[in-house]
């Protein structure tokens, strides 16, 4: 029996050294490592100091628009249109004075409809049509602040001789080149004032009603009014330039 146990505790023992060697292999490691080199850094002469919306100008524009509108049926009367003014484009060219304008008035037109009438009564139903009105012009400024605006010069190109400098070498060039990024103007609707006037056209009288009659189409002008204002933004700088404090002065800061 002790040789049998014997036989079995160092058949155990040997099973468990094969599991023990049967590892995976580790795949983990260092795939690169370098070390970075700090970049040198200079500060313009005048620090800016902060960046604020600069007011180039403000100005009203007049735009006559006359449209004709077809209502989605037959109407005794309108009994109310509410206007909204959406602009989708307002660029000044830059160099002009010149400023693009264009967009749409919304119109939600409320009006009575006439399903039955009698000698005495009409009745119906009180329905809206909603439709888009657009426009577009170009006007110039009178008064503009100049915007801050730098155009891109033109690449600098320098040739070398050939090697016997018989002529300009097609292996070598240096090339100069920048790029000036400035900021957009851009406009802000700041009021619109809409006068209009109605015209019926195509009406058709109800014969038993006296002055009354129906129209589906008519005929709105109208003289717009739009306040835009111009921004452009713009770095105010100051002359004395910001204190870095150093780790010390942090230091002291902090035990304080």
């Amino acid at each position: 029996m002790d040789n049998k146990k014997i036989n079995q505790a160092s058949s155990i023992k040997q099973n468990n050294c094969e599991c023990s060697n049967d590892k995976e292999e580790c795949k983990g490691e260092v795939i690169d490592s370098y070390t970075i080199n700090e970049c040198i850094s200079t500060s313009s002469e005048k620090f800016p100091h902060y960046k604020v919306p600069v007011i180039i100008s403000e100005f009203t524009a007049q735009i006559d628009l006359e449209s004709r509108i077809k209502l989605c049926e037959p109407a005794i009367e309108i009994k109310r249109i509410k206007k909204n003014v959406f602009l989708t484009q307002c660029r000044l060219v830059a160099g002009t004075r010149k400023v693009f304008i264009s967009g749409y008035v919304r119109k939600n037109i409320e009006y009575a409809t006439m399903n039955c009438y009698n000698n005495s009564a009409i009745c119906g139903d009180i329905k809206h049509t909603t439709v888009h009105v657009p426009f577009k012009c170009v006007t110039e400024i009178m008064k503009m602040r100049e915007p801050e605006i730098h155009p891109n010069e033109p690449s600098k190109m320098l040739n070398y001789y050939d090697e016997n400098n018989m002529g300009s070498s097609m292996k070598e060039i240096d090339m100069f080149s920048e790029e000036i990024f400035n900021e957009k103007v851009y406009c802000e609707l700041v009021s619109a004032k809409i006068y209009e006037a109605d015209i019926i056209e195509d009406c058709k009288n109800i014969s038993s009603a006296l002055r009354e009659h129906t129209f589906q189409n008519f005929i709105e002008k109208e003289v717009i009014y739009l306040t835009i204002k111009l921004l452009q933004n713009q770095q105010i700088c100051e002359e004395r330039e910001p204190k870095c404090p150093s780790y010390y002065d942090w230091m002291e800061q902090q035990e304080c």
